[in-house]
């Protein structure tokens, strides 16, 4: 609520100093819910700086069609939205990413997005869909609505509808602290990779790591990456600069994704706390 309430507030200090002010910048953002965090980011730019932005929730042929005839400065599309050859700028931005998490004692190392999707669109599975050995009813978790990443694992994994006898949940965190007590548990939610309590399932032999995921081959992510033309505007280049601050990167996970940088944004200086554990798991 508090969240809600504090990005609320930004919009209207937003529309407060935009108003009546012709746009200098304009986005045209395609990605699958809406990347809160490029608001926020908008805003030091409209009151420091004065110049007006506009982002736009768009269809990925809106967001390219207004970049090819200059009606969008900059857009955000998803990888399978990208176009085979473009003469355009291409930067990482962000991941959204569901894992899939266990007790810690469970036998079981890899799972298969198939079998995921079976086991939760299905009423009452039993763990022999994953493990043979093992023949008990599976636990599961999901995140409730309104949580950060609600629905996200349902598109990710290709279901229309999870099961109606899931336990959900508010948060991934909340979900991973009853989990840890629950030897049958099986939970599906936002990727926490500091999360020890609980074990992190790979997907399809391929545990999620950012280097997994920048590439593409850890499967339950979506990725997300801004366009442009190379030759940017001056309003352009500044807000590209505002991106590679700690405090965009902080928003992003704020909202639910993770940072993926590019080049400079991706130093050490501007690094965010989680960014920082990432690159010391991962080496």
């Amino acid at each position: 609520m508090v969240k809600t309430f504090s990005f609320i507030f930004l919009l209207f200090l937003w529309s407060l100093v935009l108003a009546g002010e012709e746009t200098a910048l304009r986005i045209a953002d395609a990605s699958r819910r809406g990347i809160g965090a490029l608001n926020a980011a908008a805003l030091p730019l409209a009151l420091q700086e004065k110049i007006s932005v506009s982002v736009d929730r768009v269809t990925p042929q809106e967001a390219l069609e207004r970049l090819k005839t200059g009606r969008a400065d900059l857009i955000v599309l998803e990888h399978g939205n990208l176009p085979a050859k473009h003469p355009w700028m291409c930067r990482r931005l962000a991941a959204e990413v569901c894992a899939v998490y266990g007790h810690r004692e469970n036998p079981l190392e890899n799972v298969t997005r198939q079998d995921l999707a079976e086991v939760f669109k299905k009423h009452r599975p039993v763990w022999s869909i994953l493990y043979p050995l093992k023949n008990t009813d599976i636990h599961r978790y999901s995140l409730k609505e309104r949580a950060a990443g609600y629905r996200l694992a349902e598109s990710l994994l290709g279901v229309e509808k999870m099961a109606p006898d899931i336990f959900t949940v508010a948060s991934t965190r909340q979900m991973l602290l009853l989990m840890q007590e629950n030897p049958e548990a099986l939970g599906i939610g936002l990727w926490q990779p500091d999360a020890r309590q609980v074990k992190i399932f790979s997907v399809n032999g391929v545990k999620p790591t950012i280097e997994n995921i920048s590439t593409g081959k850890y499967l339950l992510c979506w990725r997300y990456y801004l366009l442009g033309t190379k030759k940017c505007s001056q309003e352009a280049e500044k807000f590209l600069q505002l991106l590679q601050r700690q405090e965009f990167r902080k928003n992003l996970e704020t909202f639910g994704f993770i940072p993926l940088a590019s080049g400079k944004a991706a130093d050490r200086e501007n690094s965010t706390p989680q960014e920082r554990y990432l690159r010391k798991r991962e080496k």
